[in-house]
């Protein structure tokens, strides 16, 4: 069983340190995409993760725990776009993940339409999913049906509760 270690990453407390944060995030992407790696056993059946991903993913939780922290920032259009930007740069891989979960909320919902995409690249799937019944984001039943079937349960549950909700 794989545990991930507890998050370090200083919570940002501004919109100027969120938007840094963002940056260091972009600034860690290559410039192409690159393959999956071998297959883990110790993560049950998927592939490692690039160090980039691990970098980037507690960049992205810091951003989510400062929207709980101080929730005026999700007010922010133009910090939302920015981690919109992020959430959907596909050669960060699974680094995106933890930027996709932290756009969970209503205020966010007009960006469900960038996100959407994602919805068949297995490294954010189950986290658009996620995100987008956090979101409160009906209308994209169609999208999302496919993953009533996916391979991982937690993400098979997710689809079935969008789809029971909006479906």
């Amino acid at each position: 069983m794989v545990f991930f270690s507890p998050v370090s990453t200083p919570v940002p407390v501004s919109e100027d340190e969120i938007l840094a944060v963002c940056e260091a995030a972009l600034r860690l992407a290559p410039s192409e995409w690159l393959p999956d790696l071998q297959v883990s056993n110790k993560l049950l059946g998927t592939p490692e993760w690039y160090s980039f991903e691990h970098d980037a993913w507690p960049l992205g939780e810091s951003i989510r725990r400062a929207f709980l922290r101080y929730p005026r920032l999700k007010k922010r259009t133009s910090l939302i776009s920015k981690i919109v930007d992020v959430a959907t740069c596909r050669n960060l891989r699974h680094g995106r993940q933890s930027f996709i979960m932290a756009l969970g909320f209503v205020a966010a919902s007009q960006f469900a339409p960038k996100l959407v995409p994602f919805l068949d690249d297995s490294d954010v799937d189950g986290q658009v999913v996620y995100t987008l019944l956090k979101m409160r984001s009906p209308g994209y039943a169609d999208a999302v049906a496919p993953l009533t079937q996916s391979n991982k349960a937690w993400i098979r549950r997710l689809a079935k509760r969008y789809m029971e909700r909006y479906g």
